[in-house]
């Protein structure tokens, strides 16, 4: 089973940062983008949007817009 890695891209400077490790699912919910790691954590991120998924390298960027 290959799990995610995601990262934020700050629109800005463009430097990404890890914030979770093991998502199996990622999803939209009231605006704002949930991910859910292999233990059944729960993470929010706002004012953000998907920029990219590699599947080959089992990442995901989310492109943050201003302050989160």
């Amino acid at each position: 089973m290959c799990l995610l890695k995601v990262y934020v891209e700050d629109e800005k400077t463009g430097n990404k940062e890890l914030i979770a490790g093991n998502v199996a699912l990622i999803s939209i919910e009231n605006g704002r983008i949930r991910l859910l790691n292999i233990d059944n954590e729960e993470k929010f991120v706002v004012n953000a949007d998907l920029s990219f998924i590699d599947a080959l390298n089992s990442i995901a960027v989310l492109r943050v817009h201003g302050d989160s």
